[in-house]
């Protein structure tokens, strides 16, 4: 459970009522917006038809008239703990065994077991619904949805009406309803097989992109399938030029060095070792591949160096812009509406860096330092910073040296790091970071010069940091 730490009192401009824990995951039913309100308590009569359901209901949710904001951490004993970020109270939810990555869509938490193979799925019962010209925040019971089983550790991927999972050591990705999770409910939709890789299953329009592989484990492409697990049919696969369309009829592209993939309100992208791929919706409901190159040498690297490609792509959701590290020289921009690269050097060699793509295009990174950066998105120069308020968890990290590719550990990649489970995670005013070994939870209000605006006390080490609600 997070408790609030004396060290800061936050000027947060968000709610400060406080709600009872009873309160705080009541069940209720009320009218959403743009409709006149009804009491719920009121049996149904004969001529309720579905035109008489408010606009933005949904059963058994709470629609409330701001973000239910909550930050979920898992601690180094397995227990889930969720922290309302209106109330600032925290309950501990559920125990979990063996977790090694923890991610979320903004409602639900995926925490994945590498040992045992095991991904459980946690309705967090706060979530947002994106209508664009509007939004719709919800309330409901925190829940326990069930597990799934594969091999290894699962990466989870969310969009319109699936949820995609997929298991690197076996190769082998599951089609999920994702509304069937909001009644608390697990249904495989279809299946998808392949060699094993460090690769991925993103829904994308109606459709699911796989990354595919060799029988080595070497990734080669993406291509594009139905919800059933079909592969789409095929044309000519996309080219390798700066900004190549491959046509409503081409389901499969080239796609070496896979680095990751993110989703923004513009297409799903994927890092290849020559830039990104960008997948559109094309207009007959087909996806379609683009190509958008890095800048001409702007990833050459000195002799025996790692080329400064892009990885961890991070951004706000629903964003078009997201950022990526570029090796240890700093980091990359990708604006998927302009389909432009802008390369970012920064003065520290950094550890995690997130496109806040707000008014003032901040990027909010995590410094090999320890400290917490705001930077320039045109020029990639330090606008402000924190002290280094993860300097421990870093000492801890650079004393037990595993990864060859972090800063901070050269050493063996096959060995799990502290720094895994670092996560900075950005919102509309507000970022966060889970510092390990100090045992706090920051916030930090990154348009007002790198502020700390709230500290949370974890009574045990908070492995693993999402935030839901958004």
């Amino acid at each position: 459970m997070l408790t609030r730490s004396t060290l800061a009192r936050s000027a947060r401009s968000r709610s400060t009522l406080t709600r009872s824990a009873l309160a705080a995951f009541a069940v209720l039913t009320v009218a959403g917006c743009a409709s006149s309100p009804t009491d719920p308590a009121t049996p149904a009569t004969p001529a309720a038809t579905e035109s008489s359901v408010p606009h933005g209901y949904v059963e058994g949710a709470s629609e409330e008239t701001e973000p239910q904001l909550q930050i979920a951490t898992v601690d180094a004993a397995g227990s889930l703990s969720l922290l309302d970020l209106l109330s600032e109270e925290s309950a501990e939810f559920a125990t979990l065994d063996g977790i090694t990555a923890v991610s979320t869509d903004g409602r639900y938490v995926f925490a994945s077991a590498a040992e045992s193979g095991e991904l459980s799925i946690i309705d967090s019962g706060t979530w947002t619904v994106d209508h664009e010209d509007h939004s719709h925040y919800y309330r409901a019971t925190p829940s326990e949805v069930g597990t799934i089983d594969g091999e290894g550790d699962a990466t989870v991927h969310t969009g319109g009406a699936i949820t995609a999972v997929f298991f690197a050591d076996s190769g082998e990705g599951i089609i999920l309803d994702h509304e069937a999770l909001g009644d608390g409910e697990i249904t495989e939709l279809g299946t998808i097989s392949g060699a094993p890789h460090e690769g991925a299953l993103v829904p994308f329009g109606g459709s699911v992109i796989a990354t595919e592989a060799s029988a080595d484990g070497t990734v080669t492409g993406l291509r594009a399938y139905s919800p059933d697990g079909t592969a789409a049919e095929t044309g000519d696969s996309a080219g390798s030029s700066a900004s190549s369309s491959a046509g409503a009829a081409d389901a499969a592209v080239e796609c070496t060095g896979f680095s990751g993939t993110i989703t923004t309100n513009v297409g799903a992208v994927f890092g290849c070792d020559d830039g990104a791929v960008l997948a559109t919706v094309a207009a007959d409901d087909t996806v379609e591949f683009e190509r958008i190159a890095y800048p001409a040498g702007t990833i050459d690297a000195a002799p025996g160096a790692a080329p400064a490609t892009a990885t961890a792509f991070a951004s706000r959701p629903g964003r078009p812009t997201v950022a990526a590290l570029a090796g240890t020289t700093g980091a990359w921009l990708l604006d998927t509406r302009e389909r432009t690269w802008t390369r970012l050097l920064t003065e520290v060699p950094l550890l995690r860096v997130v496109a806040a793509d707000d008014r003032n295009g901040n990027v909010v990174a995590l410094a090999s330092d320890g400290r917490i950066l705001v930077l320039d998105p045109a020029t990639g120069a330090t606008v402000a910073a924190t002290e280094p308020l993860l300097a421990a968890t870093i000492a801890a990290a650079a004393a037990d040296p595993v990864d060859p590719a972090n800063p901070v550990r050269p050493g063996d990649p096959a060995t799990p790091s502290i720094l895994d489970g670092v996560n900075l995670t950005v919102d509309d005013s507000r970022a966060y970071v889970n510092a390990i070994s100090e045992g706090l939870v920051y916030e930090i209000d990154y348009a007002d010069g790198a502020r700390v605006a709230r500290t949370f006390e974890a009574p045990d080490i908070p492995l693993f940091l999402v935030e839901t609600g958004r």
